[in-house]
């Protein structure tokens, strides 16, 4: 039975049988044809036939390939989007510096997400966050970010990390190559602690890893949320007395 969930197998079997089609039509029966006798010209000719009948069994299978696997891409984008979107929300209590934290951890343990902070971002970061205290900062050193934007941006790197990590085999489809059939398998879905049991672990396994660079950073941004707390207390306080 033809693999028809591997398009690089199809291909090779298509090529394969155009080449035996065309050296019987054009080779044999058109050019040697004096060296058989007609029941051997028949044979041939019934043979050719077969081969033909067999490419569009091919070109068969080829489409009904193309159809799953667009099912199949079609139900795991469904199972990415509702998994980032659960990672995304899980981290809406999170503080600004343990979001910061969190992201940078991933970065040990990620390479493919672009909103992941690296070693070279921090200096930049530090400036940035000095620029919400009020201090003097040369512009061309820190990021033009409002809090709320880092804290969207930080978030976004995070969810994409964490579901990066289960994607597979939870959220694609995959193949036991251990088994005759190789058939595919759906996936095992969204695990029912994702995404804190990963938020624990990254954060645990790489917070030795964390440079001084990065951790002044999360310092200044511990500072800056300390007097954010207390500017919203005073304000509330002179609510109160009014």
């Amino acid at each position: 039975m033809l693999d028809f969930a591997n398009s690089q197998a199809l291909k090779s079997k298509q090529t394969k049988a155009t080449t035996a089609s065309n050296i019987i039509k054009n080779v044999i029966l058109s050019d040697l044809n004096e060296l058989y006798s007609p029941a051997e010209i028949e044979v041939l000719q019934q043979a050719q036939q077969l081969i033909e009948d067999g490419k569009s069994r091919i070109r068969y299978l080829k489409e009904k390939r193309r159809r799953e696997e667009k099912q199949r891409l079609a139900a795991e984008a469904k199972l990415h989007e509702r998994a980032f979107e659960v990672a995304l929300a899980a981290l809406d209590d999170m503080t600004l510096a343990e979001l910061y934290q969190l992201n940078v951890s991933f970065t040990f343990q990620s390479s493919a997400v672009n909103e992941l902070i690296e070693d070279y971002d921090h200096q930049h970061y530090l400036a940035t966050v000095q620029s919400w205290l009020d201090a003097d900062v040369s512009t061309d050193s820190y990021v033009d970010l409002s809090p709320e934007e880092a804290k969207a941006g930080w978030k976004v790197g995070i969810a994409k990390a964490a579901v990066e990590i289960i994607s597979w085999p939870c959220l694609k489809y995959h193949r036991d190559y251990q088994e005759p059939s190789a058939n595919y398998i759906e996936p095992l879905g969204i695990p029912d602690d994702f995404p804190v049991a990963i938020y624990t672990d990254v954060r645990h396994t790489n917070w030795h890893r964390l440079t001084i660079a990065c951790l002044k950073v999360v310092q200044a941004i511990t500072d800056y949320e300390e007097n954010e707390k207390k500017v919203r207390f005073i304000l509330s306080s002179l609510g109160q007395d009014t």
